[in-house]
């Protein structure tokens, strides 16, 4: 009679193989949670849970490569007073509900570098100049948070419609200078006369690190080959006794 796959399987020699196999890819499956448990990282933080960081260790001129976006940065500056410009279309978060409004933004200069501020906001377009024309060079420690650029927009009447960095870079100099990829929402450091702006920070996202998963389905592919092979071995063995037989 001929012996059936499970009557091979249980003989001891196939059933200390299923053993090594079981604990094979029990360390496999250890090795594919470690590389799950990177692979998944959540991305943005409440206000109250975002410390401060100096600004030089979040961003540095050139491209931004990594998640920087609403967190608090701090930075000591020179205000530039001759580079103040008023911006439009702006939101301010009160509650539930957004007021329309006005952004002060001015250059300051980290060392060499540029760096543009949203210093305030305000629902008044006269007070948004005035505030602007009447701003003093000094040096400043600010805490703000990291903001990426906006598109271009046409200006109106020599008031910004959108911040965008490459169109304020044009304004601040025709000349090349380092400038940082970013602004910085003004948080303290310096009183202008204007409403502290408050912004909606993004809801927490989850960041997939995609090298990660291909190693953690790697590592589920070889817990699974494990069993597969010890399966073949002994249907391997089947087969053989069946033909001898």
């Amino acid at each position: 009679m001929n012996p059936s796959f499970w009557q091979v399987a249980k003989r001891p020699k196939w059933l200390l193989a299923l053993l090594a196999a079981v604990t094979i890819a029990a360390i496999f499956a250890l090795l594919m949670q470690w590389q799950l448990e990177r692979t998944f990282r959540v991305v943005g933080v409440e206000v109250s849970d975002a410390p401060a960081k100096p600004l030089d260790e979040m961003i540095q001129p050139g491209p931004i490569t990594k998640n920087v976006f609403d967190q608090l940065a701090t930075v000591e500056a020179v205000i530039d007073p001759e580079n103040a410009y008023v911006v439009a279309n702006r939101l301010q978060l009160l509650g539930e509900q957004q007021l329309p409004g006005y952004w002060v933004v001015s250059n300051s200069l980290v060392g060499e570098r540029s760096l543009t501020l949203a210093l305030g906001f305000t629902t008044s377009l006269e007070k948004a100049k005035s505030v602007a024309q009447s701003l003093k060079a000094e040096a400043v420690t600010i805490t703000g948070y990291v903001e990426p650029t906006e598109p271009p927009r046409e200006s109106i009447d020599g008031v910004l419609q959108s911040l965008s960095l490459a169109q304020l870079i044009n304004l601040y100099s025709s000349e090349e200078f380092e400038s940082y990829p970013a602004y910085l929402i003004v948080q303290e450091g310096i009183d202008v006369g204007l409403e502290k702006i408050t912004i909606g920070i993004r809801q927490q996202e989850v960041e997939i690190n995609w090298l990660t998963a291909f190693y953690a389905v790697e590592w589920a592919f070889f817990a699974l080959a494990a069993f597969y092979i010890w399966w073949r071995l002994v249907r391997d063995e089947q087969l053989r006794i069946i033909e001898e037989g």
